[in-house]
């Protein structure tokens, strides 16, 4: 997978807007057979005053933090490098948008081709995601802590 590199601002002493971080993101991880690159993680309200840390750090969970959010880079290599599909469900509210190649997102009733620039809004759905092509398929996601499904609503 690409590197991808994280641009971080902050404020200085004087309460300046300035580039608190530039370079190569240092959290990627292979889980589940897929390439994750985790861009940014808070919890609750962030704090956009506060002097900078890394908010992420290794073993990042899939789902987002409680009332947090969670930026991350997912390459899924295609099903014939042995990659099997991966069915998951988090309480979240997530954004995923196709930068390159193409996959299926994969529900318990309905499949969906998505090619890139195509963006799925997903609602805490069991899913999948299965790239059947011969090439490797990048995908941003943007997952947000959401009440979790009342298992009454089906």
């Amino acid at each position: 997978m690409r590197a991808f590199r994280r641009i971080v601002t902050g404020h200085d002493g004087d309460r300046r807007s300035a580039v608190a971080e530039d370079r190569e993101c240092p959290h990627v991880e292979v889980t589940a057979g897929a390439t994750v690159t985790n861009l940014w993680r808070h919890e609750g309200r962030p704090g956009n005053a506060d002097p900078y840390r890394d908010p992420v750090a290794p073993g990042t969970p899939l789902p987002p933090p409680a009332r947090g959010s969670l930026l991350r880079v997912v390459e899924f290599p295609p099903r014939g490098s042995g990659a099997a599909p991966y069915v998951h469900r988090t309480d979240s509210l997530d954004y995923a948008y196709v930068i390159d190649g193409e996959v299926y997102s994969v529900l318990d009733k309905d499949e969906t081709l998505m090619r890139a620039g195509d963006v799925l809004v997903q609602r805490g759905t069991n899913h999948a995601w299965d790239n059947r092509s011969d090439k490797p398929c990048t995908i941003l996601f943007v997952l947000l802590d959401a009440e979790p499904l009342d298992d009454r609503q089906g």
